[in-house]
């Protein structure tokens, strides 16, 4: 059901996107050069998933489903599932299966002033309660496809999460990132084994980084 795009540098080094049959010149909207092995996707057509928000929950005191909210995509310590409140079992038909959420999945926060666009990533390491979770309707999850790696997708739209902060619509107190503007979003994408060996270089360096943190307290 997804509008496909394919996006490719034509003999004249110009890039296009052909979408449904049609060809347009996207030059200006291409950022940067990447390698030649790289290629430009729209964020929609890496994503298994459609790209959505979550629903508005129903809350309860207790019960065996969680919800993932904004405030627990945190701004310094990253996933925080102690935060999430738990979900009234009443309305769990309202939830099909792909939308709970899944190891890997990206999560960005789409409303509030402080906080619209900012990028984490969900592990299942992070949910230490063994319950389901599902997301509320002020995050938007991205859930890539086994050839895109879910963590070099998150360090790539993190890298640019200052310009997601900037692509709210509406008025100052009410902005909200739009699944649109997401699914729209131009992601470099290199081959799998070099998605790893960035993966691994961002490991390597916060790894150090925390070393020497250490060492200074």
């Amino acid at each position: 059901d997804k509008k496909e795009s394919v996006i490719f540098k034509g003999d004249d080094n110009s890039y296009y996107e052909k979408i449904d049959g049609e060809v347009f010149c996207i030059d200006e909207k291409i950022p940067y050069d990447i390698p030649d092995t790289w290629t430009w996707m729209r964020l929609e057509n890496c994503c298994v998933k459609e790209i959505r928000r979550g629903k508005s929950p129903k809350y309860t005191e207790n019960s065996t489903v969680l919800v993932f909210a904004q405030k627990c995509n945190t701004k310094c310590n990253g996933i925080d599932v102690s935060l999430a409140q738990y979900l009234d079992e009443a309305t769990l038909k309202r939830y099909p299966s792909d939308e709970y959420m899944q190891d890997g999945d990206v999560i960005v926060n789409s409303t509030g002033t402080g906080t619209l666009g900012r990028v984490g990533i969900y592990k299942n390491t992070d949910n230490t309660t063994g319950l389901s979770i599902v997301p509320d309707s002020h995050v938007t999850v991205i859930r890539s496809f086994s050839c895109i790696s879910s963590h070099y997708l998150y360090a790539f739209m993190k890298a640019h999460q200052s310009e997601l902060e900037k692509e709210g619509e509406g008025s100052t107190n009410q902005k909200e990132l739009k699944p649109l503007t997401l699914k729209e979003m131009l992601i470099a994408v290199p081959p799998l084994s070099e998605q790893e060996h960035i993966e691994n270089a961002i490991d390597t360096a916060f790894s150090r980084l925390a070393v020497i943190e250490e060492s200074l307290k």
